[in-house]
């Protein structure tokens, strides 16, 4: 479960240009997301359906961070 502000942190990454496609393969899509206070890289894994982000939120929690929403967007854009 995603909080209130995640979403909402996610949608101002989106929303103030700071997710850009790095890269796209037949079985992966790279992100680059410009954060408050560093970059980080998520990854879209089409096979599995599943992103994933290099930040310490993700990796602690393995959960949606702002950064994935931010790069969904992107995605469906």
């Amino acid at each position: 479960m995603v909080s209130q502000e995640t979403e909402e942190k996610g949608l101002k990454l989106f929303k103030e240009g700071r997710v850009v496609k790095e890269l796209e393969t037949s079985k992966r899509t790279h992100f680059k997301v410009v954060g408050e206070t560093d970059v980080y890289f998520v990854i879209f894994d089409k096979e599995k359906n599943e992103f994933s982000c290099d930040c310490k939120f993700f990796s602690l929690h393995q959960e949606k961070c702002s950064h994935i929403i931010a790069a969904e967007l992107a995605l469906k854009a």
